[in-house]
């Protein structure tokens, strides 16, 4: 299918001002660009957060893995995606690398760059804001268009820098693979009140406490097996107990190493019930 045409002129930069674009905390922000703005490299997709309880918008498959990996991480209490940066600051930056600065290719307008990532992290009673620039390995590498990539994410880096911002590249080669696999087969399970075909208001919540407390006495069995066993004993349609397994789980009220393989074949040995100072979800 080819991509529709897309191009940004002054009138598009002022309304997405207006729409307040690019401003707010937590759930309150609005990304400078959404997934119906531009066409994507790689597929786009939008998610709920569990850090700010909205929905995000990216544009390739390595900034949801990023995502899901900060989403799980403890310390981080904002996410904000495709940020945008004052676009004067951005052209006298470009100006003084004497390098040529982005333009829309059909208006010639100067675009408003923007960084994939603003993350802020919540350590020790205070906060510490970082700036991540998310790029697959071989637009780094490609002879091509290398030199180019690279002169943008200076302009990138020299901005932060003089913000006294943190900030970094990720590559797909940074982020582990087997964790962004398992964050994502638990992620959405984590507000389940919203699921429908409950007997009563509660139900599901009920019947996950139960689940926290029957599911160590199952450790010599699988997930699976312990799964099928407990939807007979709670009186559960098949399939409620790994659904409630996976919600645990996405609340880090049972806790398991996230870089083995996740799955309902894994042994109920590797689970436990956290405790209140058990901490997961480490970056990397």
């Amino acid at each position: 299918m080819a991509r529709r045409k897309y191009s940004v002129d002054e009138a598009l930069i002022a309304r997405y001002r207006k729409e307040g674009r690019g401003t707010g905390f937590g759930a309150d922000y609005l990304p400078w660009l959404e997934i119906g703005d531009v066409p994507s490299l790689g597929r786009s997709h939008r998610l709920r957060g569990a850090k700010t309880g909205r929905v995000h918008h990216f544009l390739s498959d390595i900034e949801v893995a990023l995502f899901y990996v900060l989403d799980w991480h403890d310390a981080v209490s904002d996410i904000r995606e495709q940020f945008p940066l004052d676009r004067d600051e951005t052209q006298e930056i470009a100006r003084r690398q004497g390098v040529g600065y982005p333009v829309d290719r059909h208006t010639r307008v100067p675009l408003v760059m923007t960084t994939d990532f603003l993350v802020d992290f919540s350590i020790d009673s205070s906060t510490r804001r970082v700036a991540y620039a998310v790029k697959p390995s071989k637009a780094l590498t490609n002879a091509r268009t290398a030199v180019r990539t690279a002169e943008k994410l200076e302009i990138e880096r020299l901005y932060w820098l003089g913000k006294g911002v943190p900030w970094g590249i990720v590559t797909e080669g940074e982020i582990s693979k087997p964790l962004v696999r398992n964050i994502s087969w638990v992620h959405s399970y984590r507000d389940v009140e919203g699921f429908n075909n409950q007997p009563y208001p509660g139900y599901l919540a009920e019947k996950a406490d139960l689940m926290l407390m029957e599911l160590p006495s199952w450790r010599d069995a699988s997930l699976r097996q312990a799964c099928q066993g407990l939807d007979l004993r709670f009186a559960m349609q098949t399939g409620t107990a790994l659904l409630l397994v996976r919600h645990l789980i996405a609340c880090k009220r049972l806790v398991c190493d996230m870089t083995l393989p996740l799955d309902d074949s894994a042994p109920v040995s590797r689970f436990q019930v956290a405790t209140a100072v058990q901490k997961v979800g480490r970056l990397g």
